[in-house]
């Protein structure tokens, strides 16, 4: 098999579902895919060793160490993108995931959990405490459960089940090592194994046609409603909060249409279908950068995902060349945003520098990306 799904493995502990992991990578039961980083909320975790003994990049993100969640999942996030990981494993890695991190990994982040869900699952029911209640309730069959990971703790896609005999005399101790060997690593590598080739599989969507066209003033009120529809992490800071139709008629006539004019920027909206779904734009940078121009851009969200703004960046940076007279198109990115680097990637933009000046604004950490395209290359 030529290409493999790149995973990555977070961690808080000891590591016995990494080793398992790790084996059945090397036993051939993980087939379609390769680990290729490990990631712990804890400096000095055994599960670290593991994975150097097994020549995986191991690294710490401590949570401990972090003013806050947003903080924590960045460095994480950072880790994953550094590796270009594509399916994450959560093996004993004991941080709840914020509703943001589960969004922008949706469908690849799976989960095992030490019972039968719905089952003593949910907040509050990891590690022992799950065998705690479970011996409680009197059950005579437990087991694992692996699962997609969403918004809600422990409620995405079941991939996989195993029930597991509760023996008399058992403690939370002996149950929790039972359930390990006979589910949670068979299940686990199985279930890796299975998402990695639904990954191999997936067919891309077909991208609608996208036709670019220029922003007019009776455009005003369309845009004001794309904007009020976007997440403001997406949008610049310079954008106005609220946008209003006013603020829409002077981007059209003094940004857009005079840019175009004074050939200093090329602005379209982005329609598909006929309907207006975004904004791409090319502006020329000044000063020593005056032979240089940067991207930038905004898409209703029911229209991520389609390849959209792929083709609408290789359209308009064909004509910002021609119309600007520039030798080359930057942009750049702020994280969260990473679905910026992923389209700018696919447009044949050039990776340049990640972590190129990282700052700090409202106790979160931004990295700017800034990617590349020259003309002619």
């Amino acid at each position: 098999m030529d290409r493999k799904v790149k995973i990555a493995v977070l961690v808080s502990g000891g590591g016995t579902n990494l080793q398992a992991l790790i084996d059945a990578e090397r036993s051939g039961i993980i087939a379609s895919g390769e680990i290729v980083c490990v990631i712990s909320s804890k400096a000095g975790a055994y599960a670290l060793e593991r994975a150097k003994s097994a020549g995986i990049d191991a690294v710490t993100v401590a949570r401990k160490d972090c003013a806050t969640l947003a903080d924590f999942e960045a460095g994480i996030v950072q880790a994953l993108e550094e590796h270009g990981a594509e399916v994450i494993i959560l093996a004993g890695f004991m941080s709840i995931l914020s509703e943001d991190f589960t969004r922008r990994y949706s469908d690849r982040i799976i989960n095992v959990h030490p019972a039968l869900i719905p089952s003593f699952c949910g907040k509050g029911y990891y590690g022992l405490k799950v065998h705690e209640e479970a011996l409680k309730k009197g059950v005579k069959v437990s087991g694992a459960t692996v699962h997609l990971v969403n918004e809600v703790c422990d409620g995405g896609e079941i991939l996989a089940q195993k029930a597991v005999q509760v023996k008399d005399g058992d403690t939370p101790e002996t149950l929790q090592r039972r359930i390990m060997e006979q589910a949670e690593w068979k299940l686990l590598p199985e279930a890796a194994e299975k998402l990695c080739r639904r990954i191999l599989g997936e067919k891309k969507p077909e991208t609608p046609e996208v036709v670019l066209e220029k922003w007019e003033r009776k455009d005003a009120e369309t845009l004001a409603e794309i904007i009020g529809k976007i997440d403001r992490k997406y949008l610049s800071d310079r954008i106005p909060n609220p946008y209003t139709e006013n603020d829409a008629v002077w981007f059209i006539t003094e940004t857009a249409q005079k840019g175009e004019a004074e050939k200093t920027g090329v602005f379209s909206k982005i329609t598909v279908g006929g309907k207006t779904v975004g904004n791409i734009s090319v502006e020329k940078s000044g000063g020593l950068n005056e032979r240089c121009a940067v991207i930038g851009y905004f898409l209703l969200p029911e229209y991520y995902g389609k390849g959209i703004m792929t083709e609408a960046a290789k359209q308009i940076c064909a004509e910002a060349f021609e119309k600007l007279g520039v030798i080359r198109i930057e942009g750049r990115t702020f994280e969260p945003n990473m679905a910026s680097r992923r389209v700018l990637e696919k447009a044949g933009f050039e990776l340049e520098g990640i972590l190129k000046n990282a700052y700090i604004k409202n106790g979160k950490v931004y990295n700017a990306c800034v990617y590349g395209l020259t003309k002619g290359e």
